[in-house]
C-alpha cells in the first residue's frame, strides 16, 4: 500500500544572516513550523547565513532525513565553509570540490593527499578531493543530506523536481536574500507560469523586505505583462509571519487540486 511522499518546501534564502537579527529569527521560526507540520526542507545546501540557520534548526528538531540540500560544486567553499575557516577569513570562494582546507577534508574523512595540490606551503595547505571521495562530503549530518551538482541551473532544476514530486502542501518560499535568491525565486515563478510545476510560490516578507518586488508585480499586472491564474492563485504570495508559510502553501495546493478536479468532471 503506497502513501503520499512528505510535503516538501523549497526555501530560497541568503548565505548571509543579513544586518538584522530578525531575518535569522524568521529562518529559525520557519524551521520550527516545518517540524510541527512534518514538512521536509529542500534548500541550497549551504551552512552559512540563513541557509545554515534553517537547515541546522530543522535537523536538530526533525533529524537529517527531513533536510535535503542541493549545492553546485563551485560554491562549496563559499556556502559550506567551516565556522573556524570563516573566522580566519577563509571560505571566500577559492575552495572548490577539488581544493578544500585540509582540516575540513580530515573532518569529512577525506584523504589528505600528496602532490602539488595536496602539499601546499604553511597554513594554506589544501587537500585534493576527486572522484568518489567527493561523495563523502554528503555526510555532514548537522545540515541534512547534501547533493552536489554541476552548476546553478542544475541546483534550481533539482530543487524544483523535489518539490514537484512532494506530497500535498509542497511549494516554494523565499526568505530574505540577495541576487541569487531573487534569481531562484523568479525561476520557479516563471516555471509555474509555464506549467512546468503547479506549486505555490510565496515570500516570507520580513520587515517589508520584499515590498518592492511585490509592487513591481502589481505594476506588471496593471500593464498586462503578468496575469494571475484564478482566485487565490497568486503569482507570488505575500506572507508576513513565518508561521503562516505552511498554511499559505497548503491552501494554494488545495485550490489548485480543486480546480484540476473540477476540470476533469
Amino acid at each position: 500500500m503506497s502513501s503520499n511522499p512528505p510535503a516538501r518546501i523549497a526555501v530560497f534564502c541568503g548565505s548571509s544572516p543579513g544586518a538584522s537579527l530578525t531575518h535569522t529569527l524568521a529562518a529559525r521560526t520557519l524551521a520550527q513550523s516545518f517540524h510541527r507540520h512534518s514538512i521536509h526542507l529542500v534548500y541550497g545546501g549551504g551552512t552559512t547565513g540563513l541557509m545554515g540557520e534553517i537547515a541546522r534548526t530543522l535537523v536538530k528538531l526533525s533529524g537529517k532525513d527531513a533536510v535535503t540540500g542541493v549545492i553546485p560544486s563551485s560554491l562549496l567553499g563559499v556556502e559550506r565553509p567551516r565556522d573556524e575557516d570563516v573566522a580566519k577569513g577563509k571560505g571566500k570562494g577559492k575552495e572548490t570540490e577539488k581544493h578544500l582546507p585540509r582540516n575540513w577534508a580530515r573532518r569529512m574523512g577525506l584523504t589528505v593527499g600528496g602532490g602539488g595540490n595536496g602539499v601546499a606551503k604553511g597554513k594554506k595547505a589544501e587537500a585534493k578531493v576527486e572522484g568518489e571521495e567527493k561523495a563523502k562530503l554528503l555526510l555532514d549530518n548537522e545540515y541534512g543530506h547534501v547533493t552536489i551538482v554541476s552548476d546553478l541551473q542544475a541546483r534550481k532544476k533539482l530543487m524544483m523536481e523535489l518539490v514537484r514530486g512532494g506530497g500535498p502542501g509542497s511549494g516554494f518560499v523565499a526568505l530574505s536574500g540577495g541576487i541569487g535568491t531573487v534569481d531562484e525565486l523568479f525561476e520557479v515563478v516563471s516555471w509555474g507560469q509555464m506549467g512546468v510545476h503547479a506549486r505555490g510560490v510565496c515570500v516570507l516578507n520580513v520587515e517589508g523586505f520584499w515590498d518592492g518586488v511585490l509592487r513591481w508585480i502589481e505594476k506588471a499586472m496593471e500593464e498586462k505583462f503578468v496575469r494571475e491564474r484564478g482566485e487565490g492563485r497568486k503569482v507570488l504570495g505575500d506572507v508576513r509571519e513565518a508561521g503562516g508559510v505552511v498554511g499559505w502553501l497548503a491552501e494554494y495546493d488545495k485550490r489548485r487540486r480543486a480546480e484540476r478536479e473540477g476540470k476533469e468532471r
